[in-house]
């Protein structure tokens, strides 16, 4: 046998066994991967168990609420729907999660925590009808609701968590078998190619391979001699817009360098002068307030009815005067008596405020839901300050007969973290955007709504103080969301 005839006999066997070991992993690879899928697929019908089930007790938990605030039948209509359709979830999560006694262990503690929801909601929905208002309240106020449904998502948290682990595992390996499988067929297809033009290119050498190859040597020396004559070029016309560049960089670093300095002398003026004159038309107004408070005492009867009315006014005007000198000065203490930043912990900021703001939300029956926040490099007394003026804000601009809802959000990465809180209030047009964050600039009337436009601007120079941003987003009469992003840790430098 000649030496073509074997290269191309050895060539031919090794393209054949390249395949057919490409056939058997290939299967391999696709058997497992069907699997995987299979895998996904089921856990992917337990989470959607899991947030159907929870729904549901949500929807139960609304119409349960409205009900005894209102005394409604209307309002049990998601009760009872969620009542009726809940068992069906039960049983479909109880038939997937067969396999999984763990799992199962968990939906049974899930279940007694619905059965002993349904029996508090069932006893104290019979209540109000019968007893009326105020005994259903008592009930409620016990919290023990409260403390089912907490445990309730709980406990399908630590469902979701394992199902959540199960699945990233399963995705894994499914994706693990697709490469395989991607992997493998492209190196036996490559394997295979390159056997093919070997064989080729060995059939197909003959002498004038030495005169190709001299030609495409002085093609490509001469190619590489024009490319290098370009780039010496390109280079050359480089160097020269790299240097007006740094020219330029440096004449604007010198600008910025001066705008900082004036910047900073600004806001000392700035600063100062909000102090100064806060302090100063104190003493005034202390005279105003407390002689006119002794007009009225000594002197009320012989000023009449108008006199009184024009002293009340003055009265009133004094007290506004009182709390613009004071939000003023706050605004200026932002940096002026700033606080070292420390490690804080925000959800006890959230809660301190929400002990504060207590009674504010039982008179307007509005609620506070705070979601998983972390802690941060702040400064713990401005972060106060900061949720204090945005909860407050959820609660004060509420709808009439909307019972307000703050829902306080937040997702971090590495180094930030951007903080939502929204509210079910009026909202307001996002055309007057910049102007809410601006000093004393009020978007509705004092006498609806009471305040003097500061706790906005304070807000945005805490946040910016923090190196952060604050921004908001509204439809009127649809709430209003306002985002904050601030680092979690703050420069050395501060």
């Amino acid at each position: 046998m000649k030496l073509t005839e074997r290269t191309i006999l050895l060539g031919v066997s090794m393209v054949l066994i390249v395949l057919i070991i490409n056939a058997v992993l290939s299967y391999r690879d696709l058997t497992t991967l069907i699997q995987s899928n299979a895998w996904v697929s089921h856990t992917h019908q337990v989470l959607s168990e899991l947030e159907s089930m929870l729904s549901l007790m949500k929807d139960a938990e609304t119409g349960y609420r409205g009900f005894i605030i209102s005394g409604k039948e209307n309002y049990l209509e998601p009760y009872n729907s969620a009542s009726g359709g809940i068992d069906g979830h039960l049983k479909a999560a109880d038939s997937l999660l067969a396999d999984n006694p763990a799992q199962l262990r968990h939906l049974a503690d899930a279940r007694a925590l619905i059965g002993g929801q349904f029996e508090l909601y069932n006893g104290n929905i019979a209540r109000r009808k019968n007893d009326g208002f105020e005994a259903a309240r008592a009930v409620v106020l016990t919290g023990r609701g409260k403390q089912l449904m907490d445990s309730l998502r709980g406990v399908v948290a630590s469902m979701n968590v394992i199902e959540n682990g199960f699945l990233r595992q399963r995705i894994s390996d499914a994706e693990a078998s697709s490469r395989r499988a991607i992997a493998t067929f492209i190196i036996a297809s490559v394997l295979g190619i390159v056997l093919v033009l070997a064989v080729y290119f060995l059939l197909m050498r003959d002498i004038r391979r030495r005169e190709r190859n001299e030609h495409e040597l002085k093609a490509a020396y001469d190619t590489l001699e024009l490319r290098v004559l370009e780039r010496t070029s390109e280079l050359a016309a480089a160097n020269q817009d790299l240097s007006r560049e740094v020219a330029e960089r440096i004449r604007t670093e010198h600008r910025l360098n001066l705008f900082t300095k004036e910047l900073e002398r600004s806001n000392r003026e700035l600063q100062d002068f909000a102090f100064v004159a806060s302090h100063d038309l104190q003493e005034p107004l202390r005279k105003i307030q407390a002689f006119s408070d002794r007009l009225m005492t000594k002197y009320g009867v012989e000023l009449g009815d108008t006199g009184k009315d024009y002293l009340s006014r003055v009265q009133a005007a004094a007290a506004r005067m009182h709390v613009l000198i004071n939000d003023l000065l706050s605004y200026s203490r932002v940096t002026s008596q700033a606080q070292p930043f420390v490690q804080v912990d925000l959800e006890g900021i959230i809660g301190d405020v929400l002990s504060d703001l207590e009674v504010r939300i039982q008179q307007t029956g509005g609620r506070v839901d705070v979601g998983t926040l972390p802690r941060i490099e702040a400064d713990a007394l401005q972060m106060r300050q900061l949720f204090q003026n945005l909860i407050g804000n959820g609660l004060k601009f509420h709808r009439p007969d909307v019972p307000p809802v703050v829902t306080i959000r937040a997702a971090q990465d590495a180094d930030r973290v951007a903080i939502t809180v929204e509210d079910n209030g009026i909202g307001f047009d996002e055309k007057y955007l910049d102007r809410i964050f601006t000093p004393f600039q009020r978007l509705h009337s004092r006498e609806r709504y009471e305040g003097t436009g500061m706790g906005l601007a304070v807000s945005r120079k805490i946040v910016e103080r923090h190196g952060g941003s604050i921004d908001a987003e509204s439809i009127p009469g649809s709430g209003a969301t306002f985002h904050v992003n601030i680092p979690i840790q703050q420069p050395k430098q501060q």
